[in-house]
């Protein structure tokens, strides 16, 4: 298997299974289809990172088997090979809203299981600044000084675009006051983007996780927080996860643990306004279609609307759609 080759190939391809970070195209070699993973070097971080993706799989073989296997990373290019794993996705199977496969509940609660259980020694070493074990409200300071500096890295258009929707120059002042009362718990290996299209039956019945970019080391109450506000659960669904992680989670790792939920599934409705105030207003002004800048709009009222009880804005948020689409009109150039 010539990797550069199949690389070099995936490049000029264009590919519908593209995320955030990274462009995945699938390519077929002798022994079967792989998929090619090619980092992006246009995409905005709004995420924290602990490890590189290709350390972390590597170390990860043998510990989490619904993990995809890595066949190959390079640097220059920066690329990766993974498994193709012959399936549908989770948000194929059931959309946002609908009930998930019990299959899939099943898995998520073995996978928690898994990664809980994963030691720090196996892992790859965390960043010199990362906070030391148990440091639970070190932690919390990582995520929210993540979010402030996204509100303040914008260009001029930007920030104009957040003043104009009342977004508080400081989003994360109530929350802080929060993080320093986390309890302690010891830090687990997190996936930290568990949702539905990085989920895949595959034909065998396995259900492999995907995108590991950011993985992190830290509280593992923020994995569940995380994987709730992503998945878009009923309330039944809801509730038969967090019953799962608890079963899955070690003793050690439940102390507080429903208290701090609350902080965590707060902090994700702030950030997720934060961060798509930026990512849905570069989308409402790059469309000349009336109906879906409305539907993006809508889309970014309600996130408006969830975060604001969680910060203390200087100026009334907005939460009406024709006023974020005539803000985006005024602030953001049209692309």
């Amino acid at each position: 298997m010539d990797f550069l080759e199949l690389y070099e190939h995936a490049a000029t391809q264009r590919s519908d299974l593209a995320g955030f970070y990274n462009r995945n195209v699938r390519a077929q070699t002798e022994e079967g289809p792989v998929l090619v993973r090619i980092r992006s070097s246009s995409s905005e971080s709004m995420d924290l990172a602990c490890w590189p993706e290709a350390e972390l799989l590597a170390a990860l073989d043998g510990h989490v088997p619904a993990a995809p296997r890595l066949l190959h990373a390079a640097r220059n290019p920066d690329f990766q090979i993974h498994e193709y794993v012959l399936g549908r996705r989770v948000d194929e199977l059931a959309p946002d809203g609908e009930p998930l496969p019990d299959a899939v509940l099943k898995a998520v609660e073995g996978f928690f299981g898994n990664l809980l259980r994963v030691p720090s020694t196996a892992l790859p070493p965390t960043p010199a600044d990362w906070p030391p074990d148990a440091d639970t409200p070190g932690f919390a300071g990582l995520l929210l000084d993540l979010v402030r500096h996204i509100r303040h890295r914008g260009d001029s258009a930007v920030r104009s675009l957040y003043e104009a929707l009342g977004v508080p120059d400081d989003p994360c002042c109530v929350l802080a006051a929060r993080a320093h009362r986390l309890s302690r718990r010891p830090f687990r290996l997190l996936h930290a983007d568990i949702h539905r299209k990085n989920m895949i039956m595959a034909e065998s019945g396995r259900v492999v996780f995907l995108d590991w970019e950011l993985a992190l080391w830290g509280d593992p109450v923020y994995d569940l927080a995380d994987h709730l506000h992503k998945m878009s659960c009923t309330p039944a669904d809801r509730q038969t996860l967090t019953e799962a992680w608890e079963r899955s989670a070690p003793e050690e790792c439940r102390d507080g643990w429903r208290a701090d939920l609350d902080f965590y599934r707060d902090y994700e409705a702030m950030k997720s306004a934060v961060v798509d105030t930026v990512r849905w207003g570069r989308r409402i002004a790059g469309t000349g279609d009336a109906d879906e800048r409305r539907r993006l709009s809508l889309e970014l009222a309600g996130k408006l609307a969830a975060a604001r009880p969680h910060w203390k804005a200087d100026a009334p948020t907005v939460t009406e759609p024709g006023a974020i689409e005539a803000a985006v009109g005024r602030c953001l150039p049209r692309t």
